[in-house]
């Protein structure tokens, strides 16, 4: 487990943003193999989905991954990886209630500048392959939210470039109508998210986009 100099490279600007070139030129098998060896054996990740429902039709914010050859495009969020503590030494103390919660809100802070509000939890999703970067299993919370100052002010700064992302594993984020999915290369967990789940979880949504095409 290497965890350590994943957390030391995620410190170092510089570093962090060449080892992201780097990772990168890795065929995806390789990637996954890598990751299994800086990660524990199931990868917990946290995943914001921030739709706007008062658009016609509803639009979901979606970021680019500077590292992912196929699948670039994604739902925001990030690992527990980053946690502090040690699971296999004495010491650690126990963790919040919140920590996944936290987790989402410091990851998405990190890599947009994004506060976020009314976090309602979804769905927990077990993925054991990954077609894009094979590796660790993965469990991934899905979790409803918006941006603290609101779609209109996010979508304000998204078109006026004002908005950018801060971490260099994010080199775009737009908000995308949930009609227009098929047409970015989505990571295929979020995809299966965004075209099962959530039609299932919030028909009215999906309601209110086939309208807006009648």
């Amino acid at each position: 487990m290497l965890t350590w100099l994943a957390r030391w490279i995620e410190k170092h600007r510089r570093v962090h943003r060449w080892s992201l070139r780097v990772w990168r030129l890795f065929p995806p098998r390789l990637a996954g193999f890598l990751k299994g060896q800086f990660a524990r054996s199931w990868v917990v990740g946290a995943v914001a989905v921030m739709v706007d429902a008062d658009a016609t039709p509803p639009e979901v914010l979606l970021v680019r991954h500077s590292y992912r050859r196929r699948g670039s495009w994604g739902l925001p969020g990030g690992s527990l990886e980053s946690i502090p503590g040690n699971a296999t030494a004495a010491g650690s103390g126990p963790s919040p209630d919140d920590v996944v919660e936290a987790t989402l809100r410091r990851e998405v802070w990190e890599e947009l500048g994004l506060s976020i509000a009314a976090i309602e939890f979804l769905r927990i999703d077990a993925v054991p392959y990954v077609a894009e970067e094979p590796g660790p299993d993965r469990l991934d919370f899905y979790f409803l939210c918006r941006p603290e100052g609101g779609f209109a002010k996010l979508r304000e700064d998204i078109a006026s470039r004002s908005f950018r992302p801060r971490s260099p594993e994010i080199d775009d984020a737009r908000l995308v109508p949930l009609s227009a999915l098929d047409d970015l290369d989505l990571f295929s967990p979020d995809a299966r998210f965004l075209q099962s789940d959530l039609p299932r979880l919030r028909p009215m949504l999906f309601e209110r986009r086939l309208n807006s095409h009648a």
